[in-house]
């Protein structure tokens, strides 16, 4: 559980929010077990901090991507969308230019929107609290604790689909999955930076137009 204590410290104090990205028309099985094993660690309520990033945007063509995600037969992905909120966007990865820049922005849009609506509030659980609460503790230490509690918390009784779950990230299929928790952690600190960045030109902005008396 060591790895899983080492995920939990390094988006300690919890995440604003974060990144599905998944291809359009290809949200497969392994991509289902990749977001169950997110939901298993970090509990039911992570998915509401979830924006879905779909890529190939052009292969819509015409259509729009509401209306793709509300009438594709792929229920595993309709079911996941409705998890999430309806929190979508989708890059067109030929885009450059001020079409990159939009798609960008729509993408910050949807992460202050959910920041917005959670009151500024990061995710969190006893996990986080812990790793919190032993700010003063060696490193060492932090993580032996967290892990431990990790441990505790996943081998609860949750039903028998859960305890399969967790039995199977000790085979070697589940290093996909892991590298996906990975990148989804990854994606948590690029959002750090950037939403931190765009709070400071923000504030540096109103200081301009201050004028003195």
């Amino acid at each position: 559980y060591e790895e899983r204590g080492r995920c939990y410290l390094l988006s300690a104090p919890g995440p604003h929010a974060l990144l599905l990205v998944t291809q359009l028309g290809r949200y497969t099985a392994q991509d289902q077990q990749a977001v169950k094993a997110v939901r298993d660690m970090f509990g039911e309520g992570i998915l509401k901090r979830v924006v879905v990033v779909f890529t190939r945007k052009e292969d819509l063509g015409e259509s729009s991507l509401q209306d793709y995600v509300r009438c594709t037969d792929n229920q595993a992905l309709r079911e996941l969308v409705a998890e999430c909120e309806g929190r979508v966007c989708a890059f067109d990865n030929r885009a450059t230019g001020r079409e990159q820049e939009a798609q960008v922005e729509e993408l910050l849009g949807l992460v202050e929107g959910l920041v917005r609506e959670r009151g500024g509030a990061h995710y969190t659980n006893e996990v986080y609290d812990l790793a919190q609460a032993l700010h003063w503790a060696s490193p060492e230490e932090r993580l032996r604790r967290v892990a431990e509690t990790v441990a505790a918390r996943v081998q609860r009784p949750k039903g028998p689909w859960l305890r399969a779950r967790l039995r199977e990230w000790k085979t070697p299929h589940w290093s996909s999955l892991r590298f996906s928790l990975a990148f989804l952690l990854g994606c948590v600190l690029l959002l750090s930076v950037l939403l931190f960045k765009s709070y400071t030109q923000d504030l540096a902005g109103r200081s301009s137009e201050v004028t003195p008396d």
